[in-house]
């Protein structure tokens, strides 16, 4: 079931009333059967439930033993065994046709196989949790069902954010008794993704779509823009479902990661990263750039070790060559980035524009964006089957003028469905997002602060936004696929 489906809504609001009505003991235990039956409903995902439930209790059993012995070599071995395991489940389910085609030939025949919902954020919990218990930074979890809600709590199935356990324990100890205020805020957080999610997002995809459908066809000025309205479209879809999942679990009594903090307000690329899918970038800083020195090596050390994150993050995504090169391109501009930092703070001071605290703080961001851009341009390209090479080649073509440009790039989105009030609807709708969110804002928590008029002129407007300009029947959630 997709988040934006009526049987999504429907399932969600028969577990939360459920819920609420049990016994705050017995919450977690509901919960975890509410999980498995999210995960059951599509058919085909039915037999892979046994595949999630297997490695549950396999990840479980050895944070057990790492958390219960002292004995080092002992430790280290299950840890192993679980990275290795978790590895080899990405490995067969995700990545067994990107190793076929590299090996070649019939020694290693090549099948499609459909991948366990979830399946690299279900692992990517599962691993953290090990990890922290070797590390001593968790308490061993001795209650198997409380860890197996943990791994496969529904709503950040499709989604995430990427939870820890050390966040989430707390919180299944000691379930909240019903609060208005908190199903207040969550539902508002809800309707909020939903209005990113359904008006914004995949109205914008439709441009998007029909130009890295078929992008030998198109000119400069209408690739340009394409990339541009991409980052915008990926942010509101994704931080949009984010929006939802956060929703659903404070209505139901739990706090998740913040997954996204104003990432257009960045004013270089890796505060940018900072800033964007917080939990996956803090999960490989945390579990793979500090146990290979992080910034405590040398320059050239530091900076192999950044493109190494990205480029293990573009594999994350996907088994196409094109996630590599993002993330390698994401990696040599983060690097760079870096490794220039003292430079530029010299030119910075010779630099006539930056006198000016807020010019400056325009253009780095400006700069910033339009690396970002350049750099999703190739995810993109993964997402549409689109050659990345044949985009930045095409990026430079058919440039005859900014009013032509305009003029072309106008009429493609009136011919993509996007016509009449539509774009002045985007338009007025991004720049809202935008600044209801900006300095980080928890818009949720900012909107219950709000007087009784303006509170509920947002309330309204964003179901009327929904109702009259949601695009309807569209596309699922981009990241569910990985």
């Amino acid at each position: 079931m997709t988040l934006t489906s009526l049987v999504y809504l429907g399932f969600f609001a028969a577990v939360a009333v459920l819920h609420y009505v049990l016994p705050r003991v017995l919450r977690p235990y509901f919960l975890l059967v509410a999980n498995y039956a999210f995960y059951c409903y599509a058919p085909q995902y039915r037999p892979l439930a046994l595949v999630l439930a297997g490695a549950t209790l396999i990840t479980w059993l050895c944070g057990l033993v790492i958390g219960s012995t002292r004995v080092k070599a002992v430790r280290v071995l299950f840890l192993l065994l679980t990275l290795l395991g978790g590895a080899g489940v990405l490995l067969y389910y995700k990545y067994w046709g990107l190793v076929a085609d590299l090996v070649g030939g019939t020694a290693l025949p090549r099948h499609d196989l459909l991948a366990p919902l979830g399946l690299s954020y279900f692992l990517f919990a599962a691993m953290s949790y090990t990890i922290d218990v070797f590390k001593r930074r968790c308490k061993v979890e001795y209650n198997p069902l409380h860890y197996a809600m943990f791994v496969s709590f529904f709503p950040t199935m499709i989604t995430g954010p990427i939870e820890r356990y050390p966040h989430l324990r707390p919180q299944l100890k000691q379930p909240r008794r019903f609060s208005y205020q908190r199903c207040a805020g969550g539902l508002f957080r809800i309707l909020w993704g939903y209005m990113k999610k359904m008006v914004i997002a995949d109205n914008l995809a439709r441009y998007v779509g029909l130009v890295y459908g078929t992008p030998d066809t198109m000119a400069g000025p209408q690739l340009v823009a394409a990339s541009l309205l991409f980052i915008v479209q990926l942010y509101m879809d994704f931080s949009g479902c984010c929006d939802i999942a956060l929703g659903v679990g404070r209505i139901l009594g739990y706090d998740l990661i913040e997954n996204f903090r104003a990432p257009f307000e960045a004013t270089s690329f890796s505060e940018l990263w900072n800033r964007w899918h917080i939990s996956m970038t803090s999960w490989f800083r945390d579990y793979i750039y500090f146990p290979m020195g992080g910034s405590r090596c040398n320059l050239v050390r530091r900076s192999l070790n950044v493109i190494i994150v990205f480029t293990v993050s573009g594999l994350w995504h996907g088994a196409e060559w094109q996630y590599l090169l993002w993330g390698l391109i994401c990696g040599v501009i983060s690097a760079v980035g870096r490794a220039t930092l003292p430079a530029r703070k010299v030119l910075w001071r010779h630099n006539p524009l930056y006198r000016a605290a807020w010019l400056q703080t325009l253009i780095q961001r400006c700069v910033t964006v339009l690396l970002f851009a350049f750099a999703m341009s190739c995810f993109a390209c993964a997402l549409y089957g689109a050659d990345p090479f044949g985009v930045y080649a095409g990026m430079l073509q058919g440039w005859q003028g900014l009013a032509p440009a305009w003029q072309s790039v106008t009429a493609l989105i009136h011919d993509s469905g996007i016509d009449g009030r539509m774009p002045v609807v985007l338009t007025c709708a991004v720049v809202i997002v935008l600044l209801a969110e900006s300095h980080g804002r928890n818009v949720a928590r900012w909107i219950r602060q709000q007087n009784f008029v303006l509170r509920w002129t947002l309330y309204y407007a964003a179901g009327a936004a929904i109702l009259f300009f949601g695009a309807f029947g569209q596309s699922a959630f981009i990241y569910q696929q990985f």
